[in-house]
C-alpha cells in the first residue's frame, strides 16, 4: 500500500502487518471509572513544550472482552476505588509528587452492578503491572485466573527488587487463583503480527496478545478483531505510550495539511497545522515529521522506542483503532463506553476523528501561553 507523507513530496509503503484471517470477532466495551491528575508532563514525556505544564486529566481505562462463547476477560482494571491501599511506597510517591489519582467503583462493582457479574469473568489480563492498570484482583474470586505478560513471576514475584513503587504487586493480588504467563516463542498459539510476538488468546484469531516490552517488564497490548467483511481491529495499547503524541505523527500516520480543530470559541475550523508543527519540533530539535515527544521513562529505553517504533505501524493501519489506556480526547458524547460495545468505531468513523484531537490541546496551550508573556 502507498501513501503520501504530510507534505506530499514522497510515497512511503506501509509495512503489512499481516494479521491472520479469520471469521471470529469478540465484542470490547471501554469500561472508564479512572481518573489520574495532576501529573506534570515531564514525568511522562520529554522534551517538554512550553505552556504544556500539567497533564490533561488522564483515564486508565478497562476493557471487557465477550467472545461467541460465553468466556469473558478484562484487559487491565485501571485503578483500585482505595487506591490508598495500595503498595505503601506507592502511596508516599503520591503525596510527594502531587498526583490524584480517583476511581469511582472497582471494576467488579460495575459488573455486578450491570447483572454482568464479577464470577462471569474467567481471567484479568494486565497489560503491566503498574499500579493504575492492577486495579484490586482481590475483588475477584480464585477462580479468576490473572494473565500476565513473559518475565513477570520471575520480576515481580521472585525478585523482590522489581516489586517497586510503581510496579507493586501486592500478596492479595496473585495468592490463591492461577497466574498464567504467557509464552511467545512456542506453541500452537504462536504467531507474528506486524514487528510483535503474538498470542492467540481463544485460539479462533478473535483476541491476540501481543508482547510489546520496554515500558516494564511483562508489558502487553491486545489486538482485538471486532468485525469481518471488512475486518477492523482494536489495538489496546496500555502505556505502550502514555500520550498519542509519543506516536504520531509518523511516516506512516503524517500529520494531515488541514484537520478540524475547534477554535478559541469552541467551533470547529479547519486547521493547516503543517507548518506550526514543522516550526515547533525544530524549536526543540525533534524530527519535523516525526512525534511530538518520547517517554520520559521506561525500565528498558532502547525498548520502549523499538516498541514504539513498531506501534506506529499498526497506527498507519485504517483498520486498526489504537485506544492507549490513558487517553482523554476519547472521553467524548459519540464514544461508546460500557455497556455499549465499541466494535462499530470504524462505521462511527472514531479513529479518523479522534486521531489528532490531541493537536488542539498543544495548540491552546500554547497559545495561553503566548498571551500571559
Amino acid at each position: 500500500m502507498m501513501t503520501n507523507s504530510a507534505d506530499g513530496d514522497r510515497n512511503v509503503t506501509k509495512p503489512a502487518l499481516n494479521i491472520p484471517a479469520s471469521s471470529s470477532t469478540v465484542s470490547v466495551k471501554i469500561i472508564d471509572i479512572s481518573t489520574i491528575a495532576n501529573v506534570p508532563m515531564h514525568a511522562l514525556v520529554t522534551p517538554q513544550v512550553s505552556g504544556i505544564q500539567v497533564a490533561e486529566d488522564a483515564p486508565s481505562y478497562s476493557f471487557l472482552i465477550e467472545h461467541p462463547s460465553g468466556q469473558k476477560v478484562l484487559f487491565d482494571l485501571g485503578i483500585r476505588k482505595d487506591w490508598h491501599n495500595l503498595a505503601p511506597a506507592i502511596v508516599e510517591r503520591f503525596k510527594k509528587v502531587g498526583h490524584r489519582p480517583m476511581a469511582k467503583k472497582n471494576v467488579s462493582e460495575i459488573l455486578d452492578e450491570s447483572g454482568i457479574g464479577k464470577d462471569s469473568i474467567q481471567a484479568v489480563i494486565w497489560s503491566h503491572s503498574h499500579w493504575d492498570h492492577v486495579g484490586d484482583m482481590s475483588t475477584f474470586g480464585p477462580g479468576v485466573d490473572l494473565v500476565v505478560g513473559p518475565g513477570f513471576t520471575d520480576y515481580f514475584l521472585k525478585d523482590e527488587s522489581g516489586n517497586s513503587a510503581l510496579g507493586g504487586v501486592l500478596p492479595s493480588d496473585v495468592e490463591g487463583r492461577r497466574v498464567r504467563e504467557i509464552n511467545f516463542t512456542k506453541g500452537p498459539n504462536v504467531t507474528k503480527i506486524g514487528q510483535f510476538p503474538a498470542h492467540d488468546f481463544f485460539g479462533d484469531g478473535s483476541l491476540y496478545l501481543l508482547d510489546t516490552p520496554g515500558h516494564c517488564v511483562a508489558h502487553l497490548c491486545a489486538l482485538v478483531r471486532t468485525t469481518t467483511s471488512p475486518d477492523t481491529f482494536v489495538f489496546l495499547g496500555g502505556d505502550a505510550a502514555h500520550h498519542c503524541g509519543e506516536i504520531r505523527p509518523s511516516v506512516y500516520s503524517p500529520l494531515p495539511k488541514s484537520m478540524p480543530l475547534p477554535d478559541a470559541k469552541g467551533h470547529i475550523v479547519p486547521t493547516c497545522p503543517g507548518s506550526w508543527y514543522e516550526d515547533l519540533q525544530l524549536s526543540r530539535n525533534r524530527d519535523p515529521k516525526g512525534p511530538l515527544w518520547q517517554p520520559s521513562f521506561g525500565h528498558d529505553m532502547e525498548q520502549t522506542m523499538i516498541t514504539l517504533g513498531h506501534v506506529q505501524e499498526y497506527d498507519g493501519d485504517e483498520s486498526v483503532f489504537i485506544i492507549l489506556a490513558h487517553d482523554p480526547s476519547l472521553r467524548a458524547p459519540d464514544v461508546p463506553f460500557f455497556p455499549s460495545p465499541v466494535n462499530d468505531w470504524k462505521e462511527r468513523g472514531l479513529s479518523q476523528k479522534y486521531k489528532w484531537a490531541w493537536v488542539a490541546t498543544i495548540m491552546a496551550g500554547m497559545q495561553v501561553q503566548e498571551e500571559t508573556k
